[in-house]
């Protein structure tokens, strides 16, 4: 066997190396936005749910549950859908006896390992503008968008009440309205 100058294959077998080389690169490429999309994704969303809206009704409200599995803080920042005009993130206060929503403008950060639970009487999306009623069954695609990360799509389930609501009623099991 006679050694080549610079480790140099002969022709043929130099063909072969550099075209395994050239499609081991590719492969790597696709496969590398795949896998840093799942890490980059650190965020678990369960239980998206939006009220029913009937024929006439402009708006509804959206609940979940996000669930930060990241080692930082994450910020929601908003969110939109193709069914309404806008989606703003609020939560309900109640202050001497008197509820009220407020606009969180600044988004809602989510500390590591944390959970922030949005839902009747707390955080919540509102969903103004809509395109057509919201049926009990149906299936909305919302765009939530972070700092500093790629957006989320997530379909939100309408329904009539909560995932956990005490049967009977819309609210979640140990909330009660005054």
């Amino acid at each position: 066997m006679t050694l080549l100058p610079d480790a140099r294959l002969p022709d043929a077998r130099h063909s072969v190396v550099r075209r395994l080389a050239l499609a081991a690169a590719v492969a790597g490429l696709l496969a590398g936005p795949a896998v840093a999309a799942t890490a980059a994704a650190p965020l678990e969303v369960r239980d998206a749910w939006m009220r029913p809206a009937a024929a006439g009704m402009s708006m509804s409200s959206g609940y979940m549950t996000l669930r930060n599995t990241s080692a930082r803080p994450v910020r929601l920042r908003g969110a939109a859908t193709s069914v309404a005009r806008s989606v703003t993130l609020h939560r309900s206060v109640v202050s001497g006896g008197v509820a009220r929503m407020e606009t969180l403008g600044e988004g809602l950060v989510i500390a590591p390992g944390a959970t922030a639970v949005f839902r009747p009487g707390g955080n919540h999306m509102m969903v103004e503008g809509l395109a057509h009623p919201l049926k009990v069954g149906d299936k909305v695609p919302v765009t939530l968008s972070f700092d500093g990360q790629a957006a989320t799509s997530v379909v939100f389930e309408v329904r009539a009440a909560a995932p956990d609501a005490a049967p009977g009623t819309s609210m979640p099991a140990g909330m009660k309205m005054r």
